[in-house]
């Protein structure tokens, strides 16, 4: 990878108009060689995941495709990754498609009885592994389709999915089962009667016991070895039943997966993606700059229930690319990628954030002097990448910036963040601090994976670049909200259209058994409407910046309308701002906040002057601040700096808040697993401490 990212035509030019504008909407953009035709085929002409991997295996059958940190259960450490090529994964696909044959697993189950539309299932409940995927192209050899269950989804979750499929089967990683067996013993498995369990390295003591109380509760439990050593056994004994069978492998328009949204409110809902879709995106990767091949590596990590990991494999799949599974804990993710040393690193913003902050608590502790000269290598670096686009500096990345570097591994050449915003500052002090391109993507389940990519030869920051190639956008007025496609940036005069994000092209084949919500979200002309406010910088090249959240918006007392997204994506530029949740009722004409604080930024601030007396201040912990009336309305006052510098109005501020103790999580089930705020779960934890801001003078 080179030094430099600077391109020429700068500001680089992402969409053009195929179409004017119809009165309530803009026109339509395209890519620009997208404007006859919407392209329909990828790199390699393979369209579904299992046919990038035969095609592999038929270019290059030996090279390394699926890696697996090899472990020691004497020492408890893990070691170097253990490689298997294309061909071996290929081989054993088949193997473990022999296996669910052989024990009539995956039966036709009837979806649609007027239609008489049958389908077969696999419920896939793990982390992101080998043996996911190797389950997955099984499955893909014979259209059976995968349907996904979250490791973090509750049982009322997993129980609504499991009625709406009515599978029967589940691929179950071991430390899962205790999940089963409790959802089991409550009546709450459905029709599901087969288990396929993957061993886990670090496993549970009493996974035995575990596995003959599902077996005395009338469940059939296979191991993954097991499945794998039947097909082996049928190949061997030449099981003309099994392995002369007419399977029909899926085709590009078959339903290979149906991923589950995790869902802020509701029930999850069924998304259903076809073979075509996600084989689609490494175009898209390829136009932007992303040039791999099979010599590159990423480290996969996010789940495989969620899209945008699927998304990430496609792109490996059709490029050829080398996929290093981590070890199951991302507590030891940094040890993963020493061990791994990708070349590039894919994220969700709260990983990077987290890098971030450990580098930067890192500066500190060496010292004042340590920390000005970095800060102003660091300024340089950022002005050279700005003014000339360029990532590298002789001397100051030797000095400092090789072994930050070095935390991704030493050999990074791109970083790419999904699933959620993330603050601009901190994408660019991150691209000259490792040495290469950071990008953002945008999309949404619904969206089959990523719909707008930033270029990396844009050195901008804070919009979602370009759709993809295979796609079309327009914005739809909002007049409710004050969006308009006729709306004109006040500075400068230029039209800037504002409005709903609408995509129309590569996207999802519906929900599953909910066609009510289909047509909701994918109006009559099969626009998909994406519930966010864009507009477009026909300044800047027509990219795509995100603006507001349609469908998170509540109204104040006055009549005004506010979206916390917006809000919370602002004020967590505050200093002392880690997480925050903005809440309004309609009854009151103010909002309020739950800040989940940066404790040394607020330590600090407490500590300048003594402001609560003479405490131990280096002591301090989150239950400190808890209620911290000095503090609060610190974070209250820098909140409206900060608003009101970056164009927020008065009553979008919070006039009041609360610190609280513990950060928003999977784990606390206030986030969903892509990270995204849940706001009715969050009121209903904090039900007392938001009453509280509301009533109290």
């Amino acid at each position: 990878m080179g030094n430099e990212v600077f391109n020429e035509s700068h500001p680089y030019q992402y969409n053009v108009f195929k179409s004017e504008p119809k009165p309530g909407e803009s026109g339509i953009l395209v890519r620009q060689e997208s404007v006859n035709t919407l392209v329909r085929d990828n790199y390699i002409g393979r369209h579904t995941p299992i046919d990038c991997v035969e095609y592999y295996m038929e270019k290059r059958p030996n090279s390394n495709f699926l890696g697996t940190r090899e472990y020691n259960p004497t020492t408890k450490k893990y070691g170097k990754y253990i490689w298997k090529s294309w061909a071996q994964i290929y081989d054993l696909s088949k193997l473990f498609l022999y296996g669910i044959t052989k024990f009539n697993l995956c039966p036709e189950i009837s979806v649609d009885k007027e239609k008489n539309e049958k389908m077969r299932f696999l419920g896939f409940y793990s982390r992101t592994r080998e043996e996911w995927m190797v389950g997955s192209l099984g499955c893909q050899l014979d259209s059976i389709t995968i349907v996904t269950i979250y490791d973090t989804l509750g049982i009322n979750s997993i129980e609504y999915i499991l009625n709406q499929t009515e599978l029967t089967a589940m691929l179950v990683e071991s430390n899962n089962l205790e999940m089963i067996l409790k959802m089991k013993e409550l009546n709450k498995l459905g029709h599901t009667k087969d288990i396929i369990y993957i061993r886990c390295n670090e496993e549970k003591p009493n996974l035995e016991e575990t596995i003959e109380k599902l077996k005395k509760l009338g469940l059939n439990i296979f191991s993954y070895d097991t499945i794998i050593e039947t097909g082996k056994k049928c190949v061997e004994e030449k099981d003309n039943e099994i392995l002369n069978k007419k399977y029909k492998k899926i085709t590009d328009q078959d339903i290979f997966l149906i991923c589950y949204t995790s869902g802020t409110t509701d029930n999850p809902k069924g998304v259903m993606i076809c073979g075509r879709s996600l084989q689609l995106t490494p175009n898209f990767m390829y136009i932007v700059g992303y040039h791999l091949t099979g010599d590159d590596i990423m480290l996969s990590f996010l789940p495989y229930a969620h899209l945008m990991e699927h998304m990430l494999f496609s792109i490996n799949l059709v490029f050829g690319t080398q996929t290093g599974y981590y070890t199951g804990d991302t507590n030891r993710l940094l040890d993963d990628v020493q061990e791994l040393k990708p070349t590039y690193f894919c994220a969700v913003p709260r990983v990077y954030e987290k890098l971030y902050h450990l580098i930067m608590e890192g500066i500190n502790k060496k010292g004042a002097l340590y920390k000005k000269l970095f800060n102003k290598a660091l300024d340089i670096k950022l002005y050279n990448y700005k003014k000339y686009g360029k990532l590298n500096h002789a001397l100051f990345d030797t000095i400092f910036f090789n072994k930050i570097k070095n935390l991704f591994g030493g050999r990074v050449n791109y970083l790419l963040s999904g699933s959620a915003a993330m603050k601009g500052d901190m994408i660019q002090k991150l691209k000259v601090m490792v040495c290469c391109p950071f990008v953002q993507g945008y999309g949404q389940t619904e969206g089959a994976g990523t719909s707008f990519l930033n270029s990396m030869y844009d050195t901008c920051v804070g919009t979602i670049g370009g759709i993809e190639n295979s796609s079309e956008v327009k914005l739809v007025d909002l007049p409710e909200f004050n969006y308009l496609s006729t709306d004109v940036n006040p500075d400068t005069g230029a039209l800037e259209p504002r409005g709903e994000i609408c995509i129309r092209g590569n996207f999802f084949k519906g929900y599953f058994k909910n066609k009510e919500e289909t047509n909701r979200i994918v109006d009559k002309d099969g626009w998909l409407h994406s519930g966010d406010v864009g507009t477009i910088l026909t300044q800047n090249g027509n990219a795509i910046k995100i603006i507001d959240r349609v469908k998170n918006l509540f109204k104040l007392s006055q009549g005004e309308y506010v979206a916390p997204d917006k809000v919370q994506n602002v004020l967590i530029g505050s200093k002392y701002i880690n997480q925050i949740y903005l809440d309004g009722q309609s009854q009151y004409n103010y909002a309020v906040a739950l800040i989940y604080p940066e404790l040394k930024e607020c330590i600090d601030f407490l500590k300048e002057n003594k402001k609560m007396g003479d405490v131990d201040y280096d002591a301090m912990n989150y239950k400190d601040l808890f209620r911290n009336k000095i503090m609060e309305d610190e974070i209250v006052k820098d909140c409206d700096k900060v608003g009101r510098k970056l164009g927020l109005k008065g009553f979008e501020l919070p006039k009041k808040l609360r610190i609280i103790c513990e950060p928003f999580s999977v784990e606390n089930n206030l986030m969903t697993p892509t990270l995204k705020l849940k706001p009715g779960n969050i009121r209903l934890k904090y039900k007392d401490e938001l009453n509280r801001l509301y009533t109290e003078k």
